[in-house]
C-alpha cells in the first residue's frame, strides 16, 4: 500500500511511505523512493494520532460555540 503522508523523507524529501502489510508493531515503514526506514509502524501511527488531537483541540478553541451546538451523535 502506498499513502502521501507527511512528514517528508529526510534523505529525499518524498511524501510517499510504503506502509507493512501486516499493521503489526514489528513491521516497518519505508519511504517508497529511497526505501529510508521511518521506524514501526505503531509509533508512526501515534505520532500522527498526537498531531490529530492537537489539531482537534486547536479547532475546538477557535470554535467552542460550534462544539457545543452540534448533538453527540453527529
Amino acid at each position: 500500500m502506498q499513502a502521501k503522508t507527511s512528514p517528508a523523507c529526510p534523505k529525499c524529501g518524498s511524501m510517499y511511505k510504503r506502509f507493512p502489510p501486516g499493521r503489526q508493531g514489528q513491521y516497518h515503514v519505508f519511504c517508497e523512493e529511497c526505501s529510508h526506514d521511518f521506524g514501526r509502524f505503531d509509533h508512526l501511527q501515534a505520532q500522527f494520532n498526537s498531531v490529530l488531537d492537537e489539531l482537534e483541540s486547536h479547532l475546538k478553541t477557535l470554535h467552542p460555540d460550534e462544539a457545543e451546538s452540534k448533538p453527540k451523535g453527529e
